[in-house]
């Protein structure tokens, strides 16, 4: 898989998109306008924040988390690839952000607010709108909300039906433009040219060319390292079975090419 090259970076890219929405003045207007609301201050943010509780641990990497005035935490992702078990992606994070919010000593009162916004590139839920809110209540009792304090908004940049405002449809066919490679003008909007600039000021900056192009080589590893433990534990796979049909160790290991060391001690096993 090649890299992509750092000046044809865009929104929706994760670098790109983390660089550009850790930055207060480029996240603030996005949210008080997805969520009709008004944000005094952004009081702290972290760029790709590792949420991981144990060494063994399936980590979270949140794109843009940040916190306002009252504590309230938002984490804003962009996906440009169509996922599955996007509920259950967002379920992990929430539950990430819940433990690393609470002080040991914390009542379960003091639990925060929680946003967690997804942004995607295409219709997961193929419905057309360019807003999904997610809304709980208790079965039988529509009218009786259940209500946590988490909140689930997923984003559709391809959407067809309008259930947004100007601000947010205009950013979502920024974000579209960008997935398809085209041009889009902003300059009908002052929101939207400050993303372009703010993008542009970013590929003017090799330290941050270099910082992407380590960041991306390290994930290319990763894969590899990943679909090679894959295809390990398939190999050994295959090895148990021919165990089971009574093959030799070193009949399995003549055929599967792995170690006889490791076929012996998948025979004590």
């Amino acid at each position: 898989m090649a890299i992509k090259p750092f000046k044809d970076l865009s929104i929706v890219d994760d670098f790109m998109f983390s660089e550009v929405m850790r930055q207060p003045e480029n996240v603030k207007p996005f949210l008080e306008a997805l969520l009709g609301k008004s944000i005094a201050e952004v009081v702290y943010i972290d760029k790709q924040k590792d949420l991981k509780d144990e060494y063994d641990a399936h980590g979270i990497r949140l794109d843009v988390y940040l916190k306002d005035e009252h504590n309230t935490k938002y984490d804003v992702e962009i996906q440009a690839s169509l996922h599955s078990a996007l509920e259950k992606r967002v379920r992990y994070y929430q539950s990430g952000i819940d433990r690393h919010s609470l002080e040991i000593s914390a009542d379960y009162e003091d639990l925060s607010e929680s946003y967690v916004i997804f942004i995607c590139a295409q219709d997961y839920y193929k419905a057309g709108l360019a807003v999904y809110e997610r809304e709980s209540h208790i079965k039988g009792a529509p009218r009786v909300l259940y209500e946590d304090g988490s909140h689930v908004f997923i984003l559709n940049a391809d959407f067809t039906v309008e259930n947004a405002n100007h601000e947010i449809l205009s950013f979502l066919r920024y974000v579209r433009a960008g997935y398809k490679g085209e041009s889009f003008d902003v300059s009908h909007s002052s929101y939207l040219a400050q993303i372009e600039t703010a993008i542009s000021n970013i590929k003017k900056n090799s330290g941050r060319e270099v910082e992407y192009m380590t960041m991306a080589m390290k994930m290319l590893d990763e894969r590899k390292a990943g679909r090679e433990e894959g295809r390990k534990e398939g190999v050994k796979e295959v090895a148990q079975r021919m165990l089971s049909h009574g093959l030799s160790p070193e009949e399995i290991s003549g055929l599967t090419g792995l170690d006889l060391s490791e076929v012996e001690k998948l025979t004590r096993q």
